[in-house]
């Protein structure tokens, strides 16, 4: 009996998952810096695109969380149905060239990057930027983050 209560179960969570078509993943996004919640990179030679895959609206599938207190951005993508791209910002300011690291493609660890913030305004809570590194290319976002406070 537990074996079908956990089939339902995983049925209706992948049954949940949406699709926005209107999000084409033959093109890499343009190189934007709006906050037009866009992300694409080439893993090896692959294009993945973020905004299509997850529940509903689609552009929560684009998820960057700012750590002020820690100064990193936890970055998670979802590219594919259930399989997401994941990334760790180190120290991002505007200009400079920073560091990505814990990267992760599915449950495939990636070689670490660097990412260049060209955009990072904490009004509107946009970033905007490129990243590369190892088997990871031509990277590229431009999103709308949410700030993590600590907790009291």
């Amino acid at each position: 009996m537990k074996k079908y209560i956990f089939m339902l179960m995983l049925l209706l969570c992948i049954g949940c998952e949406s699709e926005d078509r209107t999000i084409d993943t033959t093109v890499m996004p343009k190189a934007t810096s709006i906050g037009a919640d866009t992300f694409g990179c080439l893993i090896d030679g692959w294009l993945y695109v973020g905004g299509r895959y997850g529940a509903p609206p689609a552009t929560s599938s684009i998820r960057f969380k700012y750590y002020p207190a820690e100064d990193k951005i936890e970055v998670s993508v979802d590219v594919k149905p259930l399989e997401a791209i994941q990334f760790t910002i180190h120290s991002p300011e505007v200009g400079k060239t920073t560091t990505y690291t814990d990267a992760l493609f599915g449950f495939e660890s990636l070689e670490d990057g660097t990412v260049t913030i060209t955009r990072l305004d904490t009004k509107k809570r946009i970033i905007s930027g490129t990243f590369e590194g190892g088997q990871v290319n031509h990277g590229r976002f431009d999103v709308h983050y949410q700030e993590i406070k600590p907790q009291p």
